[in-house]
């Protein structure tokens, strides 16, 4: 008769296979059940929550965030700049002179502010009040407001000639975020192919833990029907025995699927970030869906959507723009500078103030500023560093298109192949099914062996685990191939 844990084992099995709930949240360690709840989960509803709940999801997305802000940094450089200036000094040192006064206090106020453009060119605008008093008697405004209105333009003619430099950064610091985007796809992808990989094979397991639990009926009512013939003497002792150690086998099997299925629940829950607290079921079961691919549109598709190619070629563009920027930072410095500057002086800060626009106390400048280092040599290994690279990028690039070709071919084969074994073991599987079937009708009129109707049994289970491994191979080349496609993540656009 079935132990206890057999019996527990059947009610699970039979559990999974009858019930069938709805799911409408998914529950995390915060939330405390009010008591054991055991929901069923479709793929789509796994995918969703991985979605919502994955820690690694949510890394993905908090570092393209953090890289996003590469894009404000670079832009940094054409930000306006405020700055304000205060200073005091009381100066009571012996001067040489006995005309000069031995105690002076100076007070400076200045207020500055900068701009720089794309186009380069850097405009500075600055406000300058300077107050000294003097207890010198030969001093002829005491205290002196000197109140100075400047105003500078400078535009560089030969390295970052009109903000080329400037404009090229930010350009590939926007590069190297769409590369990082694309990083943060490829992350979120890569989960939900292992969340589909892990669904399929938790509903392996479940299928599995059936055909044990079903296997283990067989064998228990065979052990049963052959008790009930050795008390009666119809049957040899070692065919009772026989069958009493194939009870004990199935169940030790069961014991064993049951483990591998709790295992592969564990694993969709910590994909899901799932409570260990509660119990889910796969609401789907592998099934036989046969489905067309063609390998050139595959390969289009690929070198369609593949991040890592659409990545590669992005980075030679990045390189591509470092490069001229290197080439430019080796060109010499080449300042055209003018300025304006107008002053008043006066006793009162609003009269010098006021003295600025109409004395006409003026300064104008303009001006060529040239430099260049002699040897130059950061420039020039910079440049040669950005030519490797480019380089680099290529060569890079190559690969990836030589990889990807591989990879679809490859996993185009998996597949084409797992889908044509799939007919041949559910065709073999019928077949077993139906010599087991005859077999117990010959054993029933004792025509039969227990020894033969075991080994048919076992024979039965094999094909069915063969069914049930070739569907999951099936579905995990088919994830593979769409992975390696990469439209995992298109397919579930609507439910995120």
């Amino acid at each position: 008769m079935p132990t206890a844990r057999v019996k527990r084992c059947l009610f699970l099995v039979g559990f999974l296979c009858l019930v069938n709930l709805s799911i409408d949240n998914v529950w995390t360690e915060d939330e405390t059940p009010l008591f054991l709840e055991v929901k069923g989960l479709s793929l789509d509803e796994c995918i969703r929550f991985a979605a919502q709940n994955s820690f690694e999801i949510k890394l993905a997305r908090l570092d393209f965030l953090v890289a996003e802000t590469d894009q404000g940094i670079a832009e940094s450089i054409f930000d306006t700049n405020f700055s304000i200036d205060l200073s005091y000094e009381k100066d009571k040192r012996e001067p040489l002179s006995t005309l000069a006064g031995d105690n002076k206090q100076t007070n400076i106020y200045s207020v500055e502010t900068t701009k720089k453009f794309p186009s380069g060119t850097e405009l500075t605008l600055s406000l300058d009040d300077t107050r000294k008093w003097d207890n010198s008697g030969f001093v002829t405004r005491n205290p002196a407001h000197t109140a100075e209105l400047s105003f500078e333009a400078r535009q560089p003619l030969g390295k970052n000639i009109f903000g080329y430099i400037d404009r090229r950064d930010v350009s590939a610091i926007y590069l190297a975020i769409q590369n990082a985007d694309l990083d943060t796809q490829e992350r979120i992808e890569s989960l939900f192919a292992e969340v589909e990989r892990a669904y399929w094979d938790w509903a392996f397991s479940k299928r599995n833990l059936e055909l044990y639990g079903q296997i283990l009926e067989k064998a228990q009512d065979l052990h049963q029907s052959n008790a009930n013939n050795y008390d009666i003497g119809r049957i040899e002792k070692g065919d009772f025995l026989a069958s009493g150690a194939n009870v004990l086998i199935r169940e030790k099997d069961l014991l064993i699927a049951e483990n591998k299925y709790r295992r592969a629940e564990e694993k969709v829950k910590l994909l899901l970030n799932i409570g260990s607290a509660y119990r889910v079921y796969p609401r789907q079961n592998l099934e036989y869906k046969k489905q067309e691919f063609a390998l050139e549109k595959c390969l289009r598709g690929a070198f369609a959507m593949r991040r890592d190619y659409r990545q590669a070629k992005r980075e030679i563009e990045r390189q591509y723009i470092i490069l001229e920027t290197k080439e430019n930072a080796r060109w010499p410095e080449i300042d055209l500078v003018a300025s304006f500057a107008a002053n008043g002086i006066d006793a009162e800060f609003g009269r010098a103030i006021n003295d600025i626009t109409t004395d006409g106390n003026t300064d104008y400048y303009l001006g060529l500023e040239i430099s260049l280092p002699l040897e130059n040599n950061l420039a020039q290994s910079e440049f040669d560093r950005a030519r490797h690279n480019k380089e680099k990028a290529l060569i890079t690039l190559k690969n990836i298109e030589r990889t990807v070709a591989t990879e679809i071919g490859d996993a185009f084969r998996d597949h084409l192949t797992y889908q044509t074994n799939v007919a041949k073991v559910k065709e073999a599987a019928l077949l077993q099914q139906e010599k087991l079937k005859e077999e117990e009708k010959r054993f029933k009129y004792g025509r039969s062996s227990t020894k033969r109707l075991i080994d048919y049994q076992q024979d039965y289970l094999n094909a069915q685990l063969e069914v049930a491994k070739g569907l999951l191979n099936l579905e995990t080349a088919r994830i593979n191939l769409e992975k390696n496609m990469n439209i995992i993540l298109k397919k579930y656009e609507g439910l995120l």
